[in-house]
């Protein structure tokens, strides 16, 4: 008997590491096509966000509407600050937080609020 639920996924910034932001996309949409719901450890830019939205609209039909995001960044104290600047420097270009993306079947509703998201996602059945 299949379980009932939606599965949740952690995905740590290593494992995300030496992947054009490309091959994220795929990765992200093939997981949340299969109704999961992504936690990233990272950030996304502005640029990213927009191109992930972009990206899943290009890949929406009937089975997969689309999806829904949202992150938390951490700004960090003043020498976090300037020790990412100086990675930055040398190629690390590590957005520090966190990156929560499903099918916008099942993340029902999400509320951002300063540093806190909170979202009620439906169960999509034993398919998953």
């Amino acid at each position: 008997m299949a379980e009932e639920g939606t599965p949740i996924e952690f995905i740590g910034r290593n494992k995300l590491d030496g992947s054009s932001f490309e091959e994220k996309l795929e990765m992200i949409l093939d997981e949340v096509r299969e109704g999961k719901i992504l936690v990233l450890e990272e950030a996304l830019s502005p640029g990213e966000k927009s191109e992930l939205i972009e990206y899943s609209m290009q890949n929406a039909d009937e089975e997969f509407p689309g999806i829904e995001f949202s992150s938390i960044e951490n700004p960090g104290d003043i020498l976090e600050k300037v020790l990412r600047r100086v990675t930055g420097i040398f190629g690390d270009e590590r957005k520090y937080g966190l990156t929560i993306v499903g099918n916008s079947r099942v993340m029902e509703k999400v509320q951002e609020e300063e540093q806190s998201v909170s979202l009620l996602a439906k169960s999509v059945g034993g398919d998953n």
